[in-house]
Order: structure tokens, then sequence, then C-alpha cells
């Protein structure tokens, strides 16, 4: 030990004097210098070997504790769920779609797409369509067309998607007759015809389906005053598909209501002129 005075190693330990706080005895110990004499403290001996121990015995602990928490089984992985726990979409529609319903096929269809319960598996989606799709129901029938369209799930096939579209949107479904009038509009998939192009969005904003409507105007601006008289004559004359199953032929019926009830616009291209000119051309 070296004196903090005169740095002399000539340093021994003294003893404590009769007027010093004894409560320090623990912490301190009295060292005094022999050739200057000066009088000063240093920790203990004691308390530095009670403080190591400590440390030493906490250190210990957390080491038991940490290996004892990670070979605890982790209580936030909560336990399978039973049966009852389970959505019935996960573990009973596919059952019922196996029975042949059509509704049900269509269902485990969807479970099957982006945004469904399973795994995207595309050709497990287009089997349940197919099999909906043939028993008439039109949700089936234009998510068929549209995986023919896509290639997904199936070698792409512009005319059969044209045809199964085509059978939804003669069920009333609008999306389908969305979706065909910009077949219709491009060509793709049917010989390219902007009369019924603009029929089936007429039809499909009937319902209320609002981009058949920008659609349909754009549609308009492409004919003549009496090509879209000709195709909102077709509109009001159009009849749907009935078909036997029960949801399908309430939309059909449905959508027969909205045609009866709104009169399709005339282009705002060329409203007042439409029968006029119609009319010219039929006499001629």
């Amino acid at each position: 030990m070296i004196c903090a005075r005169c740095e002399s190693l000539n340093v021994r330990r003294s003893s404590w004097k009769k007027n010093e706080d004894h409560m320090n005895h623990i912490l301190y110990a009295p060292y005094r210098c022999r050739d200057c004499k000066h009088r000063f403290f240093k920790f203990s001996k004691t308390f530095k070997l009670s403080l190591t121990a400590i440390l030493g015995l906490l250190a210990c602990v957390g080491f038991f504790a940490t290996i004892y928490l990670l070979s605890k089984p982790d209580s936030i992985i909560a336990a399978p769920p039973i049966a009852h726990e389970i959505k019935p979409s996960r573990t009973f529609v596919l059952e019922k779609a196996k029975q042949g319903r059509a509704d049900d096929q269509y269902a485990a269809g969807l479970m099957y797409l982006p945004g469904g319960d399973f795994t995207v598996n595309y050709q497990e989606a287009l089997k349940w369509f197919d099999l909906a799709a043939k028993q008439g129901h039109a949700g089936a029938e234009f998510n068929l067309g549209l995986l023919y369209q896509n290639g997904h799930g199936v070698l792409q096939d512009f005319t059969a998607a044209a045809q199964w579209i085509e059978k939804a949107a003669h069920k009333g479904y609008p999306e389908a007759q969305h979706h065909l009038g910009k077949l219709y509009k491009t060509g793709e998939g049917v010989q390219r015809d902007l009369t019924q192009a603009y029929v089936w969005f007429n039809l499909a904003s009937a319902q209320g389906y609002q981009p058949s409507i920008s659609g349909r105007n754009n549609v308009a601006n492409l004919m003549s005053a009496a090509e879209v008289l000709k195709a909102q004559t077709l509109s009001r004359n159009f009849k749907l598909t009935l078909p036997n199953r029960g949801e399908d032929k309430k939309l059909a019926d449905n959508v027969e209501k909205h045609i009866q009830k709104d009169t399709p616009e005339r282009s705002a291209k060329q409203p007042s002129q439409l029968d006029n000119e119609f009319n010219k051309n039929v006499s001629k």
C-alpha cells in the first residue's frame, strides 16, 4: 500500500480511536505512514471479500434463473384449438362441398383464392368453381372465367373465359356483366362489338354497379347515335337466363325488376336527336 501524501511504501495498519465513528469499522480500515505519520482510511479486506461474495452469489442466481426460464415451456404459445373453437369455414365447408351443393363448392373455391382461409391454390379453386359452375352457379361461373382469362391453375384460354363470364352475365351477375362489356369492347375472347359492350355496361349500371357507368359512357363516345339507341333498345328488351337454383333465381328476378324499373339513359353526347336519327336510318 502506498501513502497518499509522501508515496512511501512504509505503511502499516493502524488502530481505531475511541472518538471515531465505529460504524465505519465494517467498511474501512485505518492505516498510518511510518515516514510522514499520515493517517488515512481504505476499504477493509473483509468488506471487499463480502462484496465479492455477494456479487458472485447474485451472478449465480441470475445464471440459474436464466437457464430455468429458457428451459420452461413457452406459455405464450397457445395450445391447438379444440374442435368447437375452429372456424366453421375451415372445418366444415370442404365437407359440405363434397356433398355436391353448388353454394358450398363455390365457398370452397373462394377459400383457395388470395384472401381466403387456406394457402393460395388456384388448381383447387378451379376444381371447386368448375363443379359449382356446371350446376349453374353464377359466382362460380364468373370466377372460373377469371381463372381461364389469367391462366391461374389452368392454361390461359380467352375463349373459354368469355364463355363462362357470359353465362354468369346472363344470370344477372353485375361484375360478370361489367367484365363482359370490357371483353366486347376490346375483343378479347369474343368478336369486338361496341353495341354489345354498351348493352352489358348498361345492364350492370342499372344494378348500381358504378364502374359500368363510366364504361358505358366511354363506349358511347365511340358509337353513333343510331348504334347507341339500338343498344339501349336491346338493354330494355334483355331477358335473363333464369336458373333453377334458389340464390341465382333470386338474383335474376331482382335484376329483371331493376331493368323494368330503370329506363337506360341515353348518350349524354347526343341526347335529343337519337330517335329522329334512328328513324331516318330505318326509313332508308
